[in-house]
């Protein structure tokens, strides 16, 4: 092969691994927006979720134990703890 033809490769592949670190600083600023949502539970207890990326956790922290996005703030989602408070209730009526 000519040098030429090493030159246009090399220069292909430099805009390929350049486009991939593009997409992961897309990615990155992304999970830095991340909220932790917090399920109340009536019997188990609580649990967490990653908005980037949706994993469910039980320890409270401030950074998601699996794609390691920084929590910026939290949201609270009581609808499973209602619906829990609504079948006990029914339970204990019978």
């Amino acid at each position: 092969m000519s040098g030429a033809l090493w030159i246009v490769i090399g220069v292909l592949f430099l805009l390929l691994l350049g486009g991939s670190r593009e997409s992961g600083a897309k990615k990155k600023t992304s999970r830095s927006r991340a909220v932790r949502i917090d399920r109340t539970h009536y019997y188990d207890p609580d649990d967490y979720e990653c908005s980037a990326c949706g994993a469910r956790f039980q320890k409270k922290s401030m950074s998601c134990p699996r794609c390691g996005a920084r929590f910026t703030g939290t949201e609270e989602d009581d609808d499973e703890f209602i619906e829990e408070m609504v079948f006990w209730e029914d339970d204990e009526e019978e």
